[in-house]
């Protein structure tokens, strides 16, 4: 019976050096530790002799169940090569190599990650030459998450040494303790970014894409980032970088890779080529984001609807059912592919989709039009900004007609329209409706503009929007600039009305930057209260024409430290 398989780079050998390696795979190693030293030895020269990497990996007996050709490369095709039964008494491997190198024993990065995702008891590197004192170096390492590179360094020295050596007998440092655990349930996400020149401005873009990710209900556990510049179209980030990036990915057990950049179809499959993990951008997080939101039937049309169109492109190279024949007896040529078989039916679901959304959109008019009596208002502005705790300040007496509000970007999804009562005295009450729409982000996918625009019409209609801004955000400058550009984009026109949000929690540099920024700004704070009876009495002057006292609409630049709203 086989014991043994040889992969790797096989091609070009001779037969004599097939059953050099034979030999080779056929000796037995000790059985609880270390390894044979005249194997090892032998190993070498073999290295030596072809100019290639070795790799053996021993199960639990000391048995050989794989020699591997070359640098270890492609996690998929060495655990092909081992065998599924069970690691034989101590349930793990041991891998033993020996690189060809001119420049000493030095670890490679890739090779450190594939040998991670085997997983063994440990690994014995060691030189192909000895030195000059005739000492073959080497070095024993053991799986370790907490360690920078993955790997705990237990002993480095002798070859002779460390074949008797145990990876976990006393002798040896012990490896520091483990990260503590993620919470369980929870999805474990490394972030890889770009960053540019401006370091505040690359910590603020940061802290977004963390908090879309503990939006989406992941935790993110680590993050790589790369200066921009010349990246690889390839992959848009350096093979050093990525290298990195795969070593963090083992060390800290993530499960998905999310980039603060929009990928196209050819760099997601190369980076999860070689990060061996499965990885999304930003706009695919941002749709996952909408799926989890989406309470409505048409909420969850549009959330389809873009996501479709997001992945129609991205097919390809999704596994191999999507690139196998399905021609047949009775059929000419090879027939169509899976692949052309799923675009095919994407294609029709995404027109059928497309024709809901159409009506939707006609249902939609058909309620506004009912709704002609009335002044419209439209909530606009970036995520998390404070629009619906605005909404429910407004509006909402009792707890059940909430609006949800959470400390979440997207919280809100769906639309949600009430009535305002501005009552006036001895005469008959004022009536307008409040709409809270979803909120907006910077670089926001086109697929979801699109789709979306059933959502976003409330806003395109309504008769004034009030911009909300949380005015505590250390980016609502470029939060601000990004909300008026996509609404500009959007070719919406109506009057728009600047409400600064938080200004019991925002910095008095904040109002004075946006008093300059725009011609009339409306100061409140949705959670205390401070500044609707001022909003109220804009709204009124808006609609109606009316004589008010706007002494608390309109805030001058203060004078001293105090803020102004104290007075």
């Amino acid at each position: 019976m086989k014991q043994a398989h040889l992969g790797g780079r096989t091609r070009g050998l001779r037969p004599g050096q097939h059953r050099q390696l034979d030999r080779l795979s056929h000796r037995r190693h000790p059985e609880d530790h270390g390894a044979d030293l005249l194997t090892l030895e032998r190993m070498a020269d073999l290295v030596l002799e072809l100019e290639l990497s070795m790799h053996l990996v021993l199960d639990g007996r000391g048995l050989c169940r794989l020699l591997w050709l070359g640098p270890l490369a492609g996690t998929e095709a060495l655990r092909q090569h081992l065998p599924q039964a069970p690691r034989r008494r101590s349930g793990g491997w041991r891998l033993l190599s020996c690189p060809f190198s001119r420049h000493g024993l030095q670890q490679d990065p890739a090779e450190a990650v594939v040998a991670l995702d085997l997983n063994p008891l440990s690994w014995l590197r060691f030189a192909a030459k000895p030195g000059s004192d005739g000492i073959r170096i080497a070095e024993l390492l053991q799986p370790e998450r907490s360690e920078a590179d993955g790997w705990h360094h237990c002993n480095r020295g002798d070859l002779r040494e460390l074949c008797r050596q145990e990876a976990n007998q006393p002798g040896l440092s012990a490896p520091p303790d483990a990260p503590a655990a993620a919470p369980a349930g929870r999805e474990q996400v490394l972030l890889l970014t770009l960053s540019s020149g401006d370091a505040l401005r690359s910590e603020r873009e940061l802290a977004e894409l963390e908090g879309l990710v503990r939006s989406a209900g992941a935790l993110p556990v680590a993050v790589v980032s790369q200066r921009a510049g010349g990246t690889n179209p390839q992959t848009l980030w350096g093979t050093g970088k990525l290298q990195e990036a795969a070593l963090e990915v083992r060390r800290c057990q993530a499960s998905l890779v999310v980039t603060d950049r929009e990928l196209t179809p050819v760099q997601a499959r190369n980076l999860e080529r070689l990060l061996a993990c499965p990885v999304s951008d930003r706009s695919e997080l941002i749709l996952d984001i909408f799926a989890q939101r989406a309470g409505s039937a048409a909420g969850r049309l549009q959330v389809e609807l873009a996501q479709l169109r997001y992945r129609l492109p991205r097919l390809m190279g999704r596994g191999r059912s999507l690139s196998r024949q399905g021609g047949g007896i009775g059929t000419r040529g090879p027939g169509e592919t899976q692949l052309e078989k799923d675009r095919r039916a994407i294609s029709r679901r995404i027109e059928a989709l497309r024709r809901a959304t159409k009506q939707l959109e006609e249902h939609r008019a058909r309620l506004r039009d009912r709704r002609e009596g009335l002044p419209r208002l439209a909530l606009v502005g970036y995520t998390n900004a404070g629009k619906s705790s605005l909404l429910n300040a407004l509006c909402v007496k009792g707890e059940r007609k909430k609006v949800l509000t959470e400390n979440k970007l997207f919280a809100t999804l769906d639309p949600t329209t009430r009535r305002l009562t501005l009552p006036q005295p001895a005469a008959a009450a004022r009536e307008l409706l409040i709409t809270d729409t979803v909120g907006f982000i910077r670089d926001l996918p086109d697929a979801l503009v699109e789709a979306f625009r059933a959502t976003l019409e409330e806003a395109l209609d309504a008769d004034v929007l009030l911009l909300v801004v949380d005015l505590a955000d250390p980016d609502w400058q470029a939060q601000l600039t990004a909300v008026h550009r996509l609404l500009t984009d959007l070719g919406c026109n109506k009057p728009r009305l600047v409400v600064a949000n938080q200004i019991d929690r925002c910095q008095v540099e904040a109002i004075d930057a946006i008093t300059d920024q725009e011609s009339e700004v409306i100061f409140i704070s949705a959670t205390d209260g401070t500044g609707l009876q001022g909003l109220k009495q804009r709204l009124e002057r808006q609609f109606w024409e009316v004589e008010t006292d706007t002494s608390t609409v309109a805030m001058p630049k203060p004078d001293g430290p105090a803020p102004p709203w104290s007075n």
